[in-house]
């Protein structure tokens, strides 16, 4: 070894990559998320726009119990859980309101960098990205409608400085709606038909270069992502739907100090799909009542909103936001 080198080894990088202060330092922003709960500083959204008109040459499917569009080779580009058509209009206007809670929170709103083309369900802005400490990882879809919503993470990514860690490739597929990280050790993914055993490994591998160990938990045939049944909501306290979740899995939380308060059954689908603000605050559908009281007694803060037209495309408010960084708790 030279001099010169043997001088300049002072300046090896011995920090990891999520090292908070490289990352202020290099990348102007502690990027990543080592909780589900700390308070919420800066989170991706998609506004719905005009691609959602093209649900207007969508057929009803009575097999399917939903709205199919095809494109002109005859292969599925989009659906939509209403028998007719989503109201635009209401939408937006449903969007609008969750954006303006979430600027009033203090949070920055990022908007999903848009090329124009058509891609109806990138208002799921949870799904194209799943975030851990020092940045992000970009999943890769298991529908092909969905697969240009990638390129769009990247491109934001890029535009705002944060890092992006690694992304899921080959025949691997993974989705952000099915993972959450617990702590900054531990993350969770959802087997599913979205989420496969390639994509579960691939995602184990790039979770061990941060250090993190990962937790899965096979979601029943009916569920697509681990957010429809599990999300906590304080630092010691999760809303489960425990009629779709393991024993094995809600013994674990226990284990962990995890109180578990349970989703009323006689509440809609997606009544768990909730977002954490901060610690003990979430933003809550108001069509989840009585799980609404549940939480409240339970000293959980809820800002209720009403997102039924949202929830018509098939998600709700944890699936239509990406929190690109929290506090750490």
């Amino acid at each position: 070894m030279s001099r010169l080198h043997e001088f300049l080894g002072e300046n090896f990088v011995k920090e990891p990559a999520s090292d908070k202060g490289l990352l202020e330092k290099f990348w102007d922003n502690n990027w990543g998320v080592t909780n589900s709960v700390g308070k919420i500083r800066k989170i991706l959204v998609h506004r719905p726009d005009k691609e959602v008109h093209a649900l207007q040459n969508a057929k009803f499917d009575p097999k399917a119990e939903a709205l199919i569009l095809r494109d002109d080779d005859g292969e599925i580009v989009s659906y939509c859980l209403h028998e007719t058509a989503p109201d635009l209009a209401l939408m937006q206007a449903q969007h609008d309101k969750m954006v303006s809670i979430l600027k009033a929170e203090g949070i920055e709103v990022i908007e999903l960098e848009d090329d124009g083309k058509l891609i109806t369900n990138k208002l799921f802005a949870r799904d194209v990205g799943m975030v851990v400490p020092g940045g992000l990882i970009l999943t890769r879809f298991a529908f092909k409608f969905r697969y240009g919503e990638t390129r769009l993470a990247l491109r934001t990514a890029a535009k705002i400085g944060m890092p992006v860690l690694a992304s899921i490739q080959g025949n691997g597929y993974a989705e952000g709606g099915s993972f959450a990280v617990l702590d900054a050790k531990t993350a969770i993914v959802g087997r599913s038909i979205r989420v496969n055993q390639e994509g579960i490994d691939q995602l184990r591998d790039i979770l061990s270069w941060q250090g993190m160990e990962l937790i899965v938990v096979d979601l029943p045939a009916h569920l697509i992502h681990l957010d429809e049944t599990f999300m906590m909501v304080d630092r010691d306290k999760a809303l489960v739907d425990i009629t779709n979740l393991p024993h094995w899995f809600l013994e674990l939380l226990q284990d962990r100090g995890i109180k578990l308060i349970i989703t009323d059954p006689n509440d809609p689908p997606l009544t768990n799909n909730c977002l954490c603000l901060s610690p003990g605050k979430v933003l809550f559908s108001e069509k989840g009542q009585s799980t609404m009281k549940k939480l409240q007694e339970n000293n959980i803060e809820v800002i209720p909103i009403n997102i039924n037209e949202i929830n018509a495309m098939g998600g709700g408010l944890h699936c239509s936001t990406l929190v690109l960084d929290r506090d750490d708790i």
